[in-house]
């Protein structure tokens, strides 16, 4: 759904989730802003979702790939091992594509080797992130995720393969064909493992779903003053928005000193970001923007990355909801000569002006909505389930949905009646008069 309400009776922890193009430093954001917590007292988890673990080494420890290790004092790591986590949960799910490949006459390893079904990790990566910060064990969870496409993936592949509400009613027809097909085509349907299993994936679908909009979750984006940076930054901006994420932060990093004693080498290259970082600042307004020049040297161990904080948030509190804006939302709109209703659906996209394609399709209780090369499958509230989709306005960065009540057409009746009959029932009116 759009809006979920999400109040449960026990508080959920502080969510942070980093993502950026690769390169950008975001596990040293990530990690810096997790000792930061660590230190004021809070107990902290930082955890990696990026199959190139690199936590390990900007700890210059070694951290475990299935439970939280202990780092120092309040805080713990984990680097999620998603082949590990993919075969705990979908074994039954994997024998029976292995098999399906094996009986078209694929060598058993290269069945075994497909059977990995492309987004599945990133979504038990994701479904371990919500086991944890639903376990009571943490105040705060940092997350640090692989590069920007492999995020925006992860993200999307829950709705893409649920499909909305129709891929559920599919899924459920399925089975219930299957069941009774299955004694008729032996091996080839099947079994109930494999449909437990796949109920169980949607389920933590939903349940992902739900935890990424609920008001404790924010995502933050890495970049570096350079102009393809910015431009997959803006990409994965719009993006996030589209699934009504909020973007509480963005923090720039890398940033090349103003000193005019570098060279002229370094000068141009200065300058250059003192461009791009005005660019930058007028681009997300009114996301907060924090910055960190580049470092002298490497920021290896817990005290270089606890400097990092204090350079990027000062003397702010890094898991502060810095922002918060609202992403969807409905408005009602009455002419008052008519009295024809509309209901509008609202939805905040950033750099939408800058879209070149921009599609809206209903599809039963929801509407596909395409933004270039991003694409979201919205669920709509119920207000909306019975209005047809009218037509939809670009407006800035505001995509307005319109929804307008089917009109009902009135049969007209008409009465068949003998005229002979008529005037009969007429004088027999007067007589009783």
């Amino acid at each position: 759904m759009l809006s979920r309400d999400l109040t449960e009776n026990q508080s959920q922890p502080r969510v942070i989730i980093y993502s950026g193009k690769g390169g950008t430093g975001k596990t040293t954001i990530s990690a810096s802003t997790a000792v930061a917590l660590a230190r004021q007292n809070k107990k902290v988890l930082i955890m990696s979702s990026d199959p190139a673990h690199s936590l390990s080494d900007v700890f210059n420890t070694q951290i475990s790939r299935n439970d939280p290790q202990k780092i120092e004092n309040n805080l713990y790591g984990l680097e999620v091992d998603t082949i590990y986590e993919l075969k705990k949960n979908m074994s039954g799910f994997q024998k029976f594509v292995s098999n399906s490949y094996q009986n078209k006459g694929i060598d058993s390893g290269m069945a075994s080797e497909l059977t990995t079904q492309p987004g599945l990790d990133e979504i038990f990566a994701l479904s371990r992130l919500v086991d944890e910060a639903q376990s009571g064990r943490w105040d705060a969870v940092v997350l640090d995720t692989s590069p920007t496409g492999n995020t925006l993936r992860l993200l999307a592949y829950p709705e893409i393969i649920i499909g909305g509400n129709m891929g559920k009613q599919f899924f459920k027809l399925y089975k219930s064909m299957s069941s009774l097909a299955r004694p008729l085509s032996g091996n080839s349907i099947p079994d109930e493992d494999f449909f437990n299993e796949v109920n169980v994936l949607l389920k933590q679908m939903e349940d992902i779903n739900k935890f990424i909009l609920s008001p404790e979750v924010t995502f933050r984006l890495v970049l570096n003053p350079e102009k393809l940076s910015i431009l997959e930054t803006k990409r994965a901006y719009t993006f996030v928005h589209l699934y009504g994420i909020n973007i509480d932060g963005i923090v720039i990093n890398k940033i090349l000193p103003t000193s005019r004693t570098v060279g002229e080498y370094f000068e141009f290259w200065s300058d250059l970001h003192s461009k791009y970082l005005m660019e930058i600042d007028n681009s997300f307004y009114p996301t907060p923007v924090f910055r960190c020049n580049l470092q002298r040297t490497e920021p290896i161990g817990s005290d270089a990355l606890y400097e990092i904080s204090k350079l990027v948030f000062g003397e702010q509190i890094p898991d502060k909801i810095f922002y918060s804006g609202k992403n969807f939302w409905i408005e009602s709109l009455k002419n008052a000569v008519t009295e024809d209703h509309r209901e509008v659906l609202c939805i905040r996209i950033p750099f939408l002006k800058d879209a070149e394609d921009v599609k809206v399709e209903r599809m039963g209780t929801d509407i596909v909505v395409t933004v270039d090369r991003a694409q979201r499958i919205i669920t709509l509230p119920r207000a909306l389930y019975s209005l047809e989709l009218e037509k939809y306005i670009r407006e800035d960065s505001l995509l307005r949905v319109v929804f307008r009540e089917v009109p009902v057409e009135k049969e007209e009746i008409e009465l068949s009646v003998n005229k002979n009959v008529l005037d009969k029932l007429r004088s027999m009116r007067r007589l009783k008069i």
